[in-house]
């Protein structure tokens, strides 16, 4: 019998068959097209906050960096900038407005959440147990309370919170950790 088979299938005819399955193109990645796109429209809503006179600077810096990210071929993260600078100038627009851009107790309350994270974060940072990737959750949440997303700024602020707890925890348990009798200590 040929080691080249494969239930019946020849070792080409199998790499032809997987390779007509795969797409031609990659739709998961982000093209600077993409980019572009995201970049003008959080243009436009930038314009229009500013005729509002609701703009923010840090908006535009966001943008600025977004088109900053182009020649170096950051497109996901160009779009994602420019996604948040336009959220935070449609919800700057709609509040100048007097239109309801989001419930004042959903806003107190993801503001809560957020104390209550970054809390944690530091009571865990006193200890040499901060987490990674908790700070920037924080950050995050605090991008996302801006631009008016309350429900998602208290869902990943307690998302911090908890690692905060946690980091705090382990760190504790490990104070008095030492090398099991099986392991030297180097000096």
């Amino acid at each position: 019998m040929n080691r080249m088979k494969f239930h019946g299938l020849s070792k080409g005819v199998l790499i032809t068959a997987l390779l007509v399955c795969l797409p031609l193109t990659s739709a998961w990645a982000t093209h600077r097209s993409e980019a572009e796109q995201a970049i003008a429209e959080a243009r436009a809503a930038h314009e229009q906050a500013v005729s509002a006179n609701a703009a923010s600077p840090e908006t535009a810096a966001m943008i600025e960096q977004a088109e900053g990210l182009l020649p170096l071929r950051q497109y996901t993260k160009a779009v994602e900038l420019a996604i948040q600078a336009k959220r935070q100038d449609d919800f700057a627009v709609r509040q100048a407005a007097g239109g309801k851009g989001g419930d004042s107790d959903a806003k107190s309350q993801a503001e809560a959440a957020l104390a209550a994270a970054e809390a944690a974060r530091a009571k865990a940072d006193s200890v040499g147990g901060e987490w990674r990737d908790t700070a920037k959750m924080i950050a995050e949440a605090e991008g996302l309370v801006k631009s008016g997303s309350y429900q998602e700024a208290i869902a990943l602020a307690n998302r911090a919170r908890v690692q905060g707890e946690r980091g705090y925890e382990q760190a504790l348990g490990e104070r008095e950790a030492g090398f099991p009798s099986y392991m030297i200590e180097k000096p």
